[in-house]
């Protein structure tokens, strides 16, 4: 599991291990979300330290997940990009992000996939947004980035269907992590307006009226990652209490 030690990946990771699998995961610093996760559910939790930009990673998680005996669900996140306007980003910024969040996870799934095509089956699910089906304006790195893994996930569902490999993306709308105070704070400065008005602007844009939860999230994709789908695949799921957008 990319991207795991904190926020939705970390939600992820401690449902599937409530469920009984045993983990790899990998961040920047996974070793405190490693130790919290094994302490508390008794599962085997190995640790990759890196970034999923770094093309050892990829390797790493390969040579791990064998030694457990073989990849059957792969989780791709990563750290969001910055908040900023398309007109301000520079080169060197597409280039970045291009790595962390194209280049890095499809080098994850070539890594992984060998193991789970050997077994006959799989599950794949990136942490998407809801922005890919709404762009919203002042994010043009995570809407544009996040659009070419989906389209590619939804090309190796096509290739990989026939092996019993299922491939998705869920799509969180407004949901309780710190990455959604940092949007909050960036929109607020933007607009010059307070972070509780931002707030108050998206739950009018939520029926439920409420932000959603990691752990809601979490089971939704636990159910996308194990044998109990059989069926879903190919597609972008949102996990977003019916927002209203733009489009």
């Amino acid at each position: 599991m990319v991207g795991a030690s904190s926020g939705l990946g970390f939600a992820v990771a401690e449902e599937m291990a409530k469920r009984g699998y045993d983990l790899v995961l990998s961040s920047r610093n996974p070793q405190d979300a490693a130790d919290a996760i094994r302490d508390r559910h008794g599962v085997r939790v190995e640790v990759v330290p890196g970034s999923i930009s770094d093309p050892s990673v990829a390797a790493s998680l390969a040579d791990r997940a064998g030694a457990l005996g073989g990849a059957s669900a792969l989780l791709l996140n990563h750290g969001g990009p910055p908040v900023k306007p398309l007109m301000g980003i520079t080169d060197a910024e597409w280039s970045d992000a291009f790595g962390v969040m194209v280049t890095g996870p499809l080098r994850v799934l070539r890594a992984l996939v060998p193991q789970m095509q050997t077994a006959g089956r799989g599950r794949v699910l990136a942490v998407s947004s809801f922005t890919v089906k709404a762009p919203y304006p002042g994010i043009a790195l995570s809407n544009s980035l996040r659009a070419a893994l989906v389209n590619a996930l939804k090309t190796a569902a096509l290739e990989l269907g026939p092996e019993g490999i299922l491939l998705n993306a869920l799509a969180p709308g407004y949901v309780e992590t710190n990455r959604i105070r940092e949007w909050n704070d960036s929109y607020a400065r933007q607009r010059n307006i307070g972070v509780e008005e931002v707030r108050k602007q998206a739950l009018e844009t939520i029926p439920l009226r409420r932000y959603g939860t990691p752990e809601g999230y979490a089971r939704m994709a636990a159910f996308l990652l194990s044998e109990d789908n059989d069926y879903v695949s190919g597609q972008q799921i949102l996990y977003d209490g019916a927002l209203v957008t733009a489009n």
